[in-house]
């Protein structure tokens, strides 16, 4: 058994003890110091407009809570300014109201803008668990202009996100002695216990305050040794009888869009689309929701984020922004990215079923696609390859919340098209051992199979039938058709791999460690996810130390971090070995200085790339770099961050080591309430042997005005700007270089919403390229397109 085997299977024995002692004990965890007041939330009855106003007499009636508590950046002070809310419920709103008061209302942070987009502003809002039972949170933010934030927080994984999108009512409005937020929360939107005959949620209210210093004041004390924000929340008691009705959502959509395409004889093709779709959300009971789709429009209207790809061997990571997909996109969660459906590309239809009763939850989906895109991995280069097939893809996904400090889960996922298929399994669990203290591991098994030509969309020979494996000879990186993803998908049948992933987690008031393992052995694949590396085990040790100033001092807080890593093949081959040294410090006007070393010892390409050996097959670099990240916000309306790097870096392309230069600025600028611009620019060039090999520039700006909460006009345009060196790759011939590559993307884009779901889209967009001067741009592709939703609610 080889020292991998070995380690890996005395984590799972060492997991499954722990979890065994912890299921037949019920260990009991310290008691979280957390308030244990409750609010009870009056019942009313009578129609409430949302205008800010506060004049209907049920207000009168409301709970009245303070939000005086500052969480951070101090550590549980009194709150420097006023805030209080107001809360009721008629059986199926939630009303909210929150009262701010500012000594100086001309300085208060607030711009129009498009949902969750406000973050920097003004806030008030409400956390809401509304199964109290600590392991998820709802989140609705509204700024003093009525734009709306909101989201999921995941206890489990740890994460946060602002992509849910929620049908609900907001208006604020300044006044003379500060601002007033009204909220309609409707119930229907939420997942809860229907079953109860009084409900108890937890609750936490907050307020940003963003001046020379950003306070977080809210009406509960946050602990900063307890990792868990969502187990500190309030209880709050009320809703008695209520019910989610019938909680029906049907949107029909309607997408108008013409392109042009030039063709290689230098003519236009033009391609005329008329789509129409419907999206359902459905309440089948209060604790199930099912989703579907037909024919539906699941292009983005959204460009995306600006990203360099060059000296690159791994594909780039793209967010979701398509609502089937990321409505209780959380139930999906695990340790391991295993859902990642940027995936799918273009479905014909859509289903999906989540839902959640007592201690259990479950989330299902089921889509096809007109083709078939799947990450090939590897542990020195990951792509894309497509199958030209439809497929099926579909996850399910189980949790169980066996007490208040242990969670158990299965994953399962599937994608098959013609003569390929990957179906994966999977269970993790989570234990929380004390307020700062978790243990979180996952174990899957995979199953795949691949066309037997999928080999050929990564083959470099003239002849494809020159990369068979059997007829493949050893070969020098200089002159070679095969390569890592060749060798990675020619497999004889179906092939099966394992994954495996532990950690132990510690986050206190002044101390933060952790350890880590994980191992993705050769034929693993989770094609429904985002995993690009695999055949590699890696082990990571982490250690941070955090102090806080006193109030009213130019600096909040300041860490030391470091980690060390190390990788290995499935043989035991050595990959990577890295230290990192980080120093930060937060300070006044939301500023930040973020210092960076790193010393990395890091293989490069394969001299025989017939072999995936990595002994006697590849080089051993030592890297050193420095970075330097800097953010500030110095008055209103202003943000500027920048990041340097220098240092050693692989030229991946030539088998060798060279220097690095990063420079990447960014500036936002709310001109006014109406008006952003924002730019962020990035420099990249590496040196080797004494001469420069490429100078990458990537610019990316955006300048959107927003007319009121719902409608906005926005332009964005991305410049690549590339050149090479042809004299300064050894291991091609300079004809075979591209000297210069410029690309400018553009889109022109008018929105109009009235709440996610019901919106209209009108937009037109197009690419330029050429090899030549920035004069010498060519269009070769434009597009116009309309996009009509309503959602018709019941």
């Amino acid at each position: 058994m080889s020292f991998s085997e070995k380690t890996n299977n005395s984590l799972i024995n060492t997991c499954v003890l722990g979890l065994s002692i912890w299921v037949s004990s019920f260990f009991v965890t310290a008691k979280d110091n957390i308030d244990t007041k409750t609010i009870d939330i009056p019942h009313i009855s009578g129609q409430i407009v949302i205008d800010a106003k506060l004049n209907e007499p049920q207000w009168q009636q409301a709970t009245k809570v303070e939000v005086n508590n500052v969480t951070r950046p101090y550590d549980n002070l009194p709150s420097p300014i006023s805030t209080q809310a107001l809360l009721m419920e008629d059986g199926g709103t939630f009303y909210l109201a929150f009262i701010a008061k500012d000594p100086d209302p001309s300085q208060i942070r607030a711009y129009f803008k498009d949902r969750d987009r406000s973050w920097g502003d003004d806030l008030v809002g409400i956390k809401l668990d509304t199964y109290n039972d600590q392991r998820s949170a709802y989140r609705f933010m509204v700024n003093p202009l009525g734009v709306q934030i909101d989201g999921i927080e995941n206890e489990v994984t740890q994460r946060e996100s602002d992509s849910w999108d929620g049908i609900w009512e907001s208006k604020g409005e300044i006044v003379e002695d500060g601002y007033i937020v009204e909220m309609a929360l409707p119930l229907r939107m939420l997942n809860f216990n229907e079953g109860l005959h009084e409900q108890r949620w937890g609750i936490e209210l907050v307020r940003f305050y963003p001046r020379d210093q950003r306070f977080r004041i809210s009406n509960i004390r946050l602990e900063r040794g307890n990792r868990c924000e969502i187990c500190q929340m309030m209880p709050a008691d009320g809703f008695s009888g209520a019910k989610q009705g019938n909680n029906l959502t049907v949107t029909p959509s309607l997408v108008v869009a013409q392109s042009e395409e030039r063709d290689d004889d230098n003519k236009w093709q033009t391609e005329d689309d008329i789509e129409p779709s419907l999206d359902v959300r459905w309440g089948i009971t209060p604790d199930i929701l099912l989703n579907a789709t037909l024919n539906p429009d699941f292009s983005t209207v959204e460009t995306d984020n600006a990203q360099l790809n060059i000296n690159n061997n791994f594909a780039l990571f793209l967010q979701e922004k398509r609502p089937f997909f990321l409505d209780n996109a959380d139930y999906f969660d695990t340790n391991y990215n295993l859902v990642y459906t940027r995936n799918i590309n273009a479905p014909n239809y859509g289903a999906k079923l989540t839902g959640r009763h007592k201690n259990h939850s479950f989330g299902l989906f089921l889509t096809d696609d007109d083709s078939t895109n799947i990450l090939i991995p590897g542990n020195r280069r990951a792509s894309i390859a497509e199958i030209d097939s439809e497929s099926t893809a579909a996850a399910f996904r189980y949790r169980n919340n066996f007490n208040k400090d242990i969670t158990l889960g299965w994953i399962s996922t599937l994608r098959s098209a013609d003569d390929y298929h990957n179906i994966v399994h999977g269970i993790d669990a989570r234990i929380r051992l004390s307020q700062s203290d978790v243990i979180k591991a996952q174990q899957l098994y995979s199953n795949t199979e691949y066309p037997e030509d999928l080999y050929e969309q990564f083959c470099d020979a003239d002849d494809v039938g020159d990369c068979k494996l059997s007829e493949t000879e050893p070969c020098s990186i200089e002159n070679c058709d095969v390569n890592e993803l060749v060798l990675r998908t020619q497999k004889d049948g179906d092939f099966s791999g394992n994954a495996f992933k532990a950690g132990y987690y510690h986050d206190s008031r002044n101390w933060h460690y952790r350890a880590t393992y994980q191992k993705q052995n050769a034929d693993f694949r989770g094609d429904l996810g985002f995993i690009s590396r695999v055949d590699q085990e890696k082990f990571v040790v982490a250690l941070e130390r955090k102090w806080y100033a006193e109030p009213n001092k130019w600096w909040n807080e300041a860490r030391v971090y470091s980690d060390w890593d190390i990788a290995h093949n499935d043989d035991g081959e050595l990959i990577e070995k890295e230290l990192d040294i980080v120093a930060n410090v937060f300070a006044q006007l939301g500023s930040r200085i973020r210092v960076q070393y790193s010393n990395r010892d890091k293989v490069g390409s394969r001299r025989d790339q017939s072999s995936l050996a990595i002994d006697d097959n590849t080089t051993l670099f030592s890297e050193s770099e420095w970075s330097l990240f800097s953010e500030i916000k110095p008055i209103a309306g202003i943000y500027l961050n920048t990041k340097l790097e220098y240092g050693d870096d692989i030229d991946f392309s030539n088998h060798r080591l060279g220097t690095k230069k990063l420079f990447r600025p960014t500036f936002n600028w709310n001109v006014n309430e109406h008006l952003e611009l924002k730019v962020k620019h990035t420099f990249k060039a590496l040196d080797a042997d004494n001469d420069n090999v490429f100078i990458a520039r990537l610019t990316d700006f955006r300048a959107t005005y927003q007319f009121n909460v719902q409608s906005f006009i926005r332009i964005s345009l991305i410049y690549n700007n590339t050149s090479r060196n042809p004299n300064n790759y050894p291991l091609s011939l300079p004809e075979d270089i591209t000297a210069h590559s410029r690309d400018v993307s553009s889109e022109l884009l008018y929105a109009y919403k009235i709440n996610p779901q019901t919106v209209f889209y009108a937009g037109y967009s197009e690419h330029r390229d050429t090899e030549g001067k920035f004069s010498d741009l060519e269009q070769d592709f434009r597009k116009v397109f309309m996009k009509f939703s309503y959602a018709w609610q019941k």
